[in-house]
């Protein structure tokens, strides 16, 4: 089969909802896929704040305090639909911005998985607060 054949695959139909999310303008789905999978970390495109809903309709804000993170990894195993850890970027000397904030789907995660990976920071590099109160959740 040449490389500009078409082939079909399955996908569950939380991928299918995914990928239809995520397409941008006239992109194919194969565009999606190759541009999300450019690289291991397409959640690193959000810097600074990012606002999620959440499955129990919570509106949360999250930022991260880049300086502080040393690449503990406890959010991205608790939470890695959420966040994404770049080690290139990790220590003295590098470019800074290890930690990044995936594009997160509405109502695709609780609030209490993201409150837990944010606490578990040995850092406390990531802070969470309430969008509707301004309440800060963590630290």
């Amino acid at each position: 089969m040449s490389d500009d054949q078409e082939r079909k695959i399955e996908v569950s139909k939380k991928a299918f909802d995914r990928l239809s999310w995520a397409k941008k303008g006239d992109e194919t789905f194969s565009d999606v896929i190759v541009r999300l999978t450019s690289t291991k970390l397409e959640g690193l495109q959000r810097r600074g704040e990012k606002e999620i809903l959440t499955s129990d309709d919570k509106k949360l804000v999250l930022s991260i305090d880049q300086g502080k993170c040393m690449g503990a990894e406890s959010c991205v195993a608790l939470a890695p639909e959420v966040f994404a850890l770049d080690e290139s970027n990790l220590g003295f000397g590098s470019p800074g911005e290890p930690l990044g904030i995936r594009d997160v789907m509405e109502k695709e995660v609780d609030s209490e998985t993201i409150i837990r990976s944010a606490l578990s920071c040995p850092y406390k590099a990531i802070f969470v607060k309430n969008a509707d109160t301004e309440e800060q959740i963590v630290p």
